[in-house]
C-alpha cells in the first residue's frame, strides 16, 4: 500500500519523495483520487495561515493557486492546453498526435489555460465567505478532479502502448470509487482534526457543526462531475486518437476542479 500511494504520488507530483519505495504502479485507479488530499492540503493551511495576514480574498486564491500549481498541477494544466490546441483547431488524427507531442503552446492552449486560472481565482474569491464555514467542503475541488482522471482508463483504451497510458491501463470503476470514497472520509477527518488542534472544537456531527445538510448537499456534485467529465474526455480522444494518453488525465483534473468550484458556487449562493 506504502509502495502504491507513493508511486502514485511521484508521477503526478512535482515534490521529490525522498523515501525509499518500490515503484509499483499497478493501484493507480485507486490512489489518484487519494493524492488528492495533498493538493487540498495545501490550499486549507494557507487560507488558514494567510487569513491571519490579510483580508484580501483574491490575493489569496491567487497565492494559494500558485502555489499548488508549481506542486501539483503544472502537469495537469499542459494536458489541458495540449488537448485545446490538438482538439480546437480543424486538423486530421496525424496533427492532432503531433500537436499532443510538441511542447510547444498555441493560441488555443493559452487561452484554455488563461481561462482556467482565471475561472478558478474568480471562483475562489466568490467562495470566499463560504470557505471558514465549508472547509473540508470547498477546498476539496482537487479530489474531484483527480477521480475524473482515474476513471477515464475505465472506459476506453490507452491510444499507445507507452507512457502513462500503460501505467493505467487495468483500471477498474471499483478501484476509483473506493478511492473517492476513502479520499473524502480521509479528508474530512483531516480538516476536522486539524481545525480541532487549532482550538476551533466542531463536532463532527451531520446536523450541526462541521457536517451540516449544506455541507453535505455540496459533496454531491461530485457524483455526476467525475463521470461525466472522464466520459467527456474518454469518447473525445477515443474517436479522435483511438484511446487516451496522460493529456487526457490533465484535461480531466483541470475541468473537474473547475466544475466541481462551480457547483458549490452556485449551490451555497443558493442556499
Amino acid at each position: 500500500m506504502f509502495d502504491r500511494f507513493l508511486s502514485t504520488f511521484s508521477v503526478v507530483s512535482r515534490i521529490p519523495v525522498k523515501l525509499k519505495f518500490t515503484f509499483d504502479p499497478s493501484r493507480m485507479d485507486f490512489y489518484l483520487p487519494v493524492t488528492g488530499i495533498c493538493p487540498a492540503l495545501v490550499g486549507f493551511l494557507l487560507f488558514g495561515g494567510l487569513s491571519f495576514l490579510w483580508d484580501n480574498p483574491l490575493l489569496t486564491g491567487i497565492i494559494v493557486l500558485i502555489t499548488q500549481y508549481l506542486c501539483f498541477n503544472l502537469f495537469h494544466l499542459d494536458g489541458l492546453m495540449d488537448t485545446a490546441d490538438a482538439f480546437l483547431g480543424t486538423v486530421d488524427r496525424e496533427k492532432r498526435q503531433a500537436i499532443l507531442k510538441d511542447s510547444r503552446t498555441g493560441v488555443y492552449g493559452f487561452f484554455a489555460g488563461f481561462s482556467v486560472l482565471s475561472l478558478k481565482i474568480a471562483l475562489l474569491s466568490a467562495l470566499s465567505p463560504f470557505i471558514f464555514r465549508y472547509p473540508a467542503v470547498i477546498l476539496a475541488y482537487p479530489l474531484c478532479g483527480r477521480f475524473a482522471a482515474s476513471l477515464i482508463p475505465c472506459m476506453t483504451k490507452p491510444a499507445t502502448p507507452g507512457g502513462l497510458g500503460a501505467l493505467t491501463r487495468d483500471s477498474k470503476p471499483i478501484h476509483c470509487v473506493l478511492g473517492i470514497i476513502t479520499a473524502l472520509i480521509l479528508w474530512i477527518l483531516l480538516v476536522w482534526g486539524l481545525l480541532n488542534l487549532a482550538g476551533l472544537f466542531i463536532p463532527l456531527s451531520f446536523d450541526t457543526g462541521f457536517l451540516d445538510a449544506d455541507a453535505f448537499l455540496s459533496f454531491l456534485p461530485m457524483i455526476f462531475i467525475g463521470p461525466l467529465t472522464a466520459l467527456f474526455y474518454a469518447r473525445l480522444y477515443g474517436k479522435s486518437l483511438g484511446g487516451y494518453t496522460g493529456d487526457a488525465l490533465g484535461a480531466a483534473v483541470e475541468t473537474g476542479e473547475i466544475l466541481y468550484l462551480l457547483a458549490a458556487y452556485i449551490i451555497l449562493g443558493c442556499l
